[in-house]
């Protein structure tokens, strides 16, 4: 079985806590259609409430209604047009829809009305590292340090930024300042738990529980905490894991095949192996390896024909597969020896 390093998650999401749509002194709606029917009906009483227009722009926006929200934003413009958080909202629109360059020009524009705020360069920080443009985007992370020390975005921004530059001593020390000043964002955690699984440090599994006494239930963080557990010859810990995992989330093919690994290699427990890959392969069909497998644990149960079956299907998925060929070979070399 190769090696189980987890990819570092590089997900690029919107900032956390930025609150560019609303003025704190206003309600905040959900995301619903009584939402929409109210803030409707406040700005048909108060059409020149730009902040009304602002909050109903950011639902439809967080509803996927991209063109009533730029409508909203437009006139909430024409009421307020020196408004930073407006064009804030604006960049998002604009980034969504694919405009980066406008992206750009609002949050710059955010940046000239309004140069004390570090969200517009959280954002440009954003769209850069998008593109794929680490150094400018380090530029301005660093501007928004420079505003505000004691923002955690800045800092998790700032880390993004150098895991794409291939810096991860860098990245390490930015998202533990990250988490030095805002112990809730479970992200964090699992940042540096996937870098520290990288390294092969048992750093991670710190990290990593970290990780899920903020969020319970993560997917991710049981699934590194199972393969850290294999990893390091812990079976039953890891089989409690991944159990745990397939009664949240019981598509999670990954956790029933490194399951069926286990009972297969580890515990000679050739009916749970044939179980667990026969759910990885319920789950996704052309899972190669667990096709193989589930042929494996066939052979191991002295079902011959059920693994030839097994190892046939896993060369249909992948031609010329050299363990299915090489199985294929040895039950051959079997009913052989049994003629004679």
């Amino acid at each position: 079985m190769n090696k189980l390093i987890p990819v570092i998650i590089l997900v690029i999401t919107v900032i956390i806590g930025c609150d560019n749509t609303t003025n704190r002194k206003q309600a905040n709606y959900p995301d619903n259609a009584d939402s929409l029917l109210i803030l409707t009906d406040l700005i048909s009483n108060d059409s020149l409430n730009y902040d009304l227009f602002s909050q109903r722009a950011s639902l439809y926006l967080r509803k996927g209604n991209i063109d009533p929200a730029l409508r909203d934003i437009q006139s909430a413009l024409k009421i307020s047009p020196d408004n930073p958080k407006l064009f804030i909202l604006l960049s998002d629109v604009y980034l969504i829809l694919g405009q980066t360059e406008n992206s750009i020009a609002s949050l710059k524009k955010a940046i000239k009305l309004n140069p004390e705020s570090e969200i517009p360069f959280l954002k440009l920080s954003e769209i850069y590292l998008l593109l794929d443009d680490p150094k400018t985007a380090i530029n301005y992370t660093n501007e928004a340090i420079s505003i505000n020390r004691y923002n955690p975005e800045s800092y998790y921004m700032k880390a993004m930024c150098m895991m794409e530059n291939r810096d991860t001593a860098e990245a390490i020390i930015n998202f533990r300042l990250s988490a030095n000043y805002d112990t809730t964002n479970y992200m964090t955690y699992m940042q540096l738990g996937a870098i520290y699984t990288s390294k092969n440090d048992s750093s991670s599994k710190l990290y990593f529980e970290k990780a899920l006494r903020i969020s319970p239930d993560d997917e991710r963080a049981l699934y590194y905490l199972g393969m850290y557990y294999q990893e390091r010859t812990k079976f039953d810990k890891a089989i409690e894991k991944y159990s745990r995992l397939t009664e949240l989330y019981p598509t999670n093919r990954r956790a029933f095949y490194n399951m069926g690994y286990l009972y297969l290699v580890e515990f000679k427990d050739f009916q749970n192996a044939k179980d667990m890959f026969e759910k990885a392969v319920e789950i996704s069909p052309s899972f190669v390896e667990a096709v193989y497998n589930l042929g494996r644990s066939y052979e191991a149960l002295g079902d011959y024909t059920a693994a030839r079956e097994n190892y046939w299907k896993a060369l249909d998925l992948l031609p010329n597969y050299p363990l299915a060929v090489q199985s294929l070979n040895r039950l051959d070399d079997i009913q052989i020896r049994k003629k004679k």
